[in-house]
């Protein structure tokens, strides 16, 4: 029995994991499961994971587990077995098992557990294993997306601020972080000249005046702040969609041609 063993794994050590899986049946069929230790059917499963058969893996490996063995490499593969049969759940609760058990957790482990937490709307997790993904997870694009979404979401407008100029930095055209700053500038301008407006038709003084034109000057830079990223926003998808917020930019700076050309977007 002991010679089934040692030739499975000598097999598995030079790549034969077919043969090496058929060693490892011939050894459990001769020896009773309730002497096999748990670290020998994990040794098995992967042999199996190797050889392709992740239900042979996923049975060894649940034998390994009946005998309270557990190992990080065991762990590892699970998830990428689980990842595999699109099995979100199993995957979950075997990634979530490697964090509570093991140290020196990998960066692969936290980010995929970013990405499940986010997938099955669970914010306040995904937000919490951010801050243990390496930095250079972190500032790849899908993950900074669905970051950025997150704190959308949490309406945390400082971190949507800062993160959406890193996508930008990183993908020029993309969408929610051109959109994130074309409105808060636009809503920001906008908000002041209606509130200026108002004050001034309730006391057309000449002090309120030139308050007014102060206002006004603000209202006009917030506006061409705006302006950059709803033209670039405009060669994405040019339409209704962002025509009423370049027309009434325009029409606020006085310039009635290009308002109008924006306008015919609206109809």
């Amino acid at each position: 029995m002991t010679s089934y063993k040692d030739n499975a794994e000598t097999a598995a050590s030079q790549g034969n994991y077919a043969q090496a899986v058929e060693a490892w049946k011939q050894y459990f069929s001769q020896h009773p499961v309730e002497e096999t230790e748990g670290a020998f059917f994990a040794e098995a499963a992967l042999t199996a994971f190797h050889a392709g058969d992740n239900k042979l893996a996923t049975d060894w490996f649940d034998q390994a587990r009946y005998k309270n063995f557990s190992s990080p490499e065991m762990y590892t593969t699970l998830t990428k077995i689980y990842h595999s049969q699109g099995n979100l759940s199993k995957e979950l609760s075997a990634l979530e098992f490697y964090t509570t058990h093991f140290s020196d957790v990998p960066n692969e482990i936290y980010s995929r557990l970013f990405e499940i937490y986010d997938e099955i709307k669970m914010d306040d997790k995904a937000l919490a294993v951010w801050g243990k993904m390496s930095e250079a997870s972190k500032n790849m694009v899908p993950h900074l997306e669905d970051y950025f979404q997150i704190n959308q979401k949490k309406e945390n407008r400082e971190v949507c601020d800062s993160v959406s100029l890193v996508l930008l930095q990183k993908d020029p055209k993309n969408v929610d972080a051109l959109e994130w700053n074309a409105r808060k500038y636009y809503v920001k301008a906008e908000n002041r000249y209606e509130e200026q407006m108002e004050k001034y038709n309730q006391n057309k003084t000449t002090k309120q005046y030139r308050i007014l034109l102060k206002q006004l000057d603000l209202v006009t830079a917030d506006f061409k702040k705006a302006l950059p990223y709803l033209e670039k926003l405009w060669e994405i998808d040019p339409g209704k969609k962002y025509a009423g917020y370049l027309a009434n930019i325009y029409t606020r700076f006085g310039n009635e041609k290009k308002a109008d050309y924006y306008k015919k977007y609206l109809k």
